[in-house]
C-alpha cells in the first residue's frame, strides 16, 4: 500500500507572515539532482503537528521536483515513513536548504544574460 504523506507549503504560510526569501527562491533555482533539500512532512491533515526532514532530489522538471526521503522521521506521526520514501513537490514546499556535507550536488546560479554568478561557498 502507498502511504499518502502531506507536505508544508513553507512559502505559502511565509507569504502569509509577510516573509519573502528572495536569497531561498534564488538557490531553489540552483538545484541540480543529487542535492539536499530540506521539506517539512505534516503527521496530521490539519497540519497541527510535523518534521523537517532532508530530502535527496532525483528529478527536477520545471518547478516540480522529485526526491527520496534521506531522513528518519522520529515523532510518533510520521514513524511509518521510511529512508528511501518517495516524494513530489514543488519549491514553495522546500523549506531550507542543508550546509555542508548534504548540499553536494547542488549548484552555482545559473548565469542570466551575461551576469556572474555568486561564488561557490567553501566546503
Amino acid at each position: 500500500m502507498r502511504t499518502r504523506v502531506e507536505i508544508q507549503n513553507i512559502e505559502d504560510m511565509r507569504r502569509r507572515e509577510g516573509i519573502e526569501d528572495t536569497e531561498l527562491r534564488q538557490a531553489i533555482r540552483g538545484l541540480r539532482v543529487g542535492a539536499f533539500v530540506k521539506v517539512t512532512l505534516l503527521a496530521d491533515a490539519q497540519g497541527n503537528s510535523g518534521e523537517t526532514l532532508l530530502v535527496r532530489i532525483t528529478s527536477i522538471r520545471g518547478d516540480t521536483f522529485r526526491g527520496k526521503l534521506a531522513d528518519r522521521p522520529t515523532s510518533a506521526g510520521l514513524a511509518g515513513l521510511r529512508v528511501g520514501l518517495p516524494l513530489a513537490f514543488t519549491g514553495s514546499h522546500i523549506h531550507s536548504l542543508p550546509t555542508g556535507r548534504a548540499t553536494q550536488g547542488a549548484a552555482t546560479p545559473r548565469r542570466r544574460h551575461g551576469g556572474t554568478p555568486s561564488p561557490r561557498p567553501q566546503r
